[in-house]
């Protein structure tokens, strides 16, 4: 099921979604890449008020590094100036969050990633990725390609 649809059935059946935004959807977004029209999709919805969005700030991180790495396509500080000008709520990394990570890297997976998906556990939002690695922690995921 594509993004789209989902939030199609979500909707139908009365429900608000909530989205975690993973680094990879919003790279595809601000780059062009495949996938950037399910991940504005998605994005729309949380600016119209129909789901809630959110963003982890490791992400943040990972995006502000990622687009200083590169010299083509938005610069880091308009990446981050449209995420924090956007409805979508950065979640802290707290205590919590660090315990709950902890044990989603001893599944193998990177810790950024584990971090993410503590973040979208504690607020009970769905992971729009396409990496795989977040299958192992058990949070739900919305593969936006």
């Amino acid at each position: 099921m594509n993004a789209y649809q989902a939030w199609i059935n979500a909707t139908a059946a009365g429900d608000q979604l909530r989205y975690l935004f993973d680094t990879s959807s919003l790279i595809a977004f601000f780059n062009g890449e495949a996938g950037e029209a399910e991940v504005k999709l998605l994005l729309e919805t949380v600016e119209d008020g129909a789901s809630e969005g959110f963003v982890s700030a490791i992400t943040l991180t990972e995006l502000f590094y990622l687009f200083n790495a590169i010299d083509k396509g938005p610069t880091a500080k308009d990446v981050i100036e449209s995420v924090m000008g956007s409805k979508l709520v950065v979640l802290p990394i707290n205590v919590s969050t660090s315990l709950l990570a902890g044990e989603y890297k001893r599944r193998a997976i990177p810790i950024a990633d584990a971090l993410i998906a503590a973040n979208a556990h504690e607020v009970g939002a769905k992971v729009v990725t396409d990496d795989p690695h977040f299958s192992k922690t058990g949070v739900e995921v919305l593969k936006f390609r």
